[in-house]
């Protein structure tokens, strides 16, 4: 009778973000399948010229892409961020 196997991996992902005065880092954003330049809130704010709670309800529609940190600091994609911007005439 064969014998069956059983493997199973886990595998944990440790992200550290260190700003040091600067509030980008790049990083790969699931839905944009691409590595993209990930700003801080407070940055977010200021690139893109919308509020931090307007910026929070795109995210929560999937209008914005984000992640956060392990920490629970939250990182937005610029690329999803500009869209808007680039598209105004």
């Amino acid at each position: 009778m064969p014998r069956k196997i059983l493997i199973t991996t886990e595998s944990r992902e440790i992200f550290i973000v260190r700003f040091d005065g600067k509030s980008r880092v790049r990083r790969f954003c699931e839905m944009c399948e691409q590595g993209t330049e990930m700003l801080d809130l407070d940055a977010a704010v200021n690139i893109s010229r919308l509020g931090a709670r307007e910026i929070i309800r795109r995210i929560e529609t999937g209008a914005i892409h984000s992640t956060e940190t392990a920490r629970g600091h939250l990182l937005v994609c610029t690329e999803s961020l500009l869209i808007p911007i680039r598209k105004t005439p």
